[in-house]
């Protein structure tokens, strides 16, 4: 259904656009494509805080072998990344478009999931947005679309901060508007030590404009392509910060009872076999975000069904290995991505031969698994032989 979604915002938009115009116009009427073009039409700057790179990765390894991923896994290419300044810019909607002064939308920072057009994107669906709340200084802008997500939180949200700190010519801001309603959105925050008072929250806030918005870029703007230095970040921020587990022993990340797709069908089987090899059962969703972080970090070998749990590989240690769990015929590079930009870690994928051919990102995040018992036993027999001893 996403691509009739997209399809009918594209159709309705000239048409929001022109209802949005009996109550303030704060629908955007112009689009500036990038960062550079946004600050230099609004009398803003646009600083570039990283080169683009290109990382090269090691191959994708699993069973069956050579079994082709949904997506692309060749080396990836990072564009350059950047901050603005961006004078009475405004945040709009759920999904956090971007938007000058001049009433255009920042499309390389307001790009959603499966929207490639700037007027794909859903706040189209809404010609009358309130009013804007206003704020005086500087308000730093962290919230991006999937932020009630951990990965993407984690991932795409905190990282920014980093972004900032890499353009020092760009001051800081005098308060952050970021997504703080969740739990583990709170003990991330606090972790970071931004205070309650200086977080304007998103989810209550849902439209702002500043005297100056402080924009820093995604760290990765199309996709899910972990570039090392967030995981290099990330893991300078946390990793203090949570108490060593003491002894590495291996675990099995199950989802949690709420989770609705890729849930594992012969679970109680797989969580069987698993605990005779030693194996602890963790529901990431009943820890905190550092019993979450010790976990990885002190895991020899991790087990786990695609989710965003495996955000957590970011703290795992050198020398262990995680094994993905997939539906049949699906590979997602998404974890094997961020795997293989962490230090000394491994990769696996384990899925099946396909049973249909229809076989997409769609399908393969809302399909359950069924877990190949005796070849999970062997890729592990594999992988345990092959271990450093401690």
């Amino acid at each position: 259904m996403k691509p009739a979604y997209v399809r009918a915002t594209r159709l309705v938009a000239p048409a929001t656009i022109q209802l949005s115009r009996l109550s303030g116009s704060y629908v955007p009427g112009g689009v500036s494509l990038t960062m550079e073009d946004a600050a230099t039409s609004s009398g803003g700057r646009c600083v570039v805080a990283r080169e683009p790179e290109v990382i090269v990765r090691p191959p994708l390894l699993g069973y069956p072998p050579q079994l082709a991923p949904l997506e692309p896994a060749t080396d990836t290419e990072i564009p350059r990344i950047a901050v603005m300044e961006l004078p009475e810019g405004r945040v709009l909607g759920r999904h956090h478009a971007v938007i000058t002064g001049q009433g255009d939308l920042v499309h390389e920072l307001s790009l959603y999931f499966g929207a490639l057009r700037p007027r794909e994107h859903p706040l189209f669906l809404a010609p009358f947005p309130g009013r804007p709340e206003r704020f005086t200084g500087r308000l730093g802008v962290l919230t991006s679309r999937g932020d009630s997500n951990y990965y993407h939180f984690l991932i795409d949200v905190l990282p920014r901060i980093g972004v900032l700190e890499q353009a020092p010519e760009i001051a800081p801001p005098d308060r952050w508007y970021v997504p703080a309603q969740t739990s583990f959105q709170r003990q991330l925050l606090d972790m970071f030590g931004i205070d309650p008072a200086q977080r304007i929250d998103s989810e209550e806030v849902n439209h702002v404009q500043a005297d100056c918005l402080v924009v820093p870029g995604l760290p990765s703007v199309r996709g899910e392509k972990n570039p090392p230095w967030v995981v290099e970040f990330l893991r300078s921020r946390l990793l203090s910060q949570v108490p060593d587990r003491g002894h590495r022993r291996p675990v099995y990340i199950t989802r949690s009872a709420g989770s609705h797709n890729r849930a594992v069908a012969n679970e109680d089987e797989l969580v069987r076999m698993l605990s005779a090899r030693g194996f602890d059962v963790v529901d990431p969703s009943a820890l905190s975000v550092a019993e979450q972080i010790a976990t990885f970090a002190s895991a020899s070998l991790i087990v786990a069904s695609h989710g965003a749990a495996l955000a957590n590989l970011v703290f795992a240690s050198p020398g262990s290995t995680v094994v993905e769990l997939f539906p049949p015929g699906s590979v997602l590079p998404d974890y094997w991505r961020l795997a293989s930009s962490v230090p000394g870690v491994g990769y696996r994928y384990f899925s099946a031969w396909p049973t249909s051919s229809r076989r997409n990102r769609p399908t393969a995040l809302i399909t359950d698994i069924e877990v190949d018992l005796p070849a999970l036993s062997a890729m592990l027999d594999e992988l345990q032989e092959s271990a450093p001893r401690r």
